[in-house]
């Protein structure tokens, strides 16, 4: 490669890391905000549940089990969505590593030419 193909392809690489870090940053705004609504849908979700009874749902064989057993079912769901956020992170940790060493990679091949 000549001085200035070379140059063009630091760039090229250069402006690429900087689209992928922007993209990255919105994804993990997004997964946070939707991570947020869902767990203010629990709280309400458990407003409702706790307000309930059975005088006011009628031949609904799974509200009357909650009504008994409630606690069992909100531990179950809350343990999910823990599970679900802790791999989610573990998902993006290994991801972001993954995109470092790649730079790193790259970054040494650029300083090799």
């Amino acid at each position: 490669m000549t001085g200035r193909t070379g140059s063009r392809m630091l760039e090229i690489r250069r402006r690429t890391r900087q689209y992928r870090k922007r993209r990255e940053g919105r994804v993990l705004f997004t997964l946070r905000v939707c991570s947020l609504l869902l767990f203010a849908d629990i709280g309400i979700l458990l407003r409702q549940v706790q307000s309930g009874g059975l005088p006011t749902v009628t031949d609904s064989y799974g509200s009357v089990l909650l009504q008994g057993g409630a606690g069992a079912y909100i531990v179950v769901g809350i343990a999910a969505f823990t599970a679900g956020v802790a791999m989610t992170v573990i998902c993006i940790r290994c991801k972001r590593k993954h995109t470092l060493r790649m730079e790193a990679a790259e970054d040494k091949e650029e300083e090799s030419t």
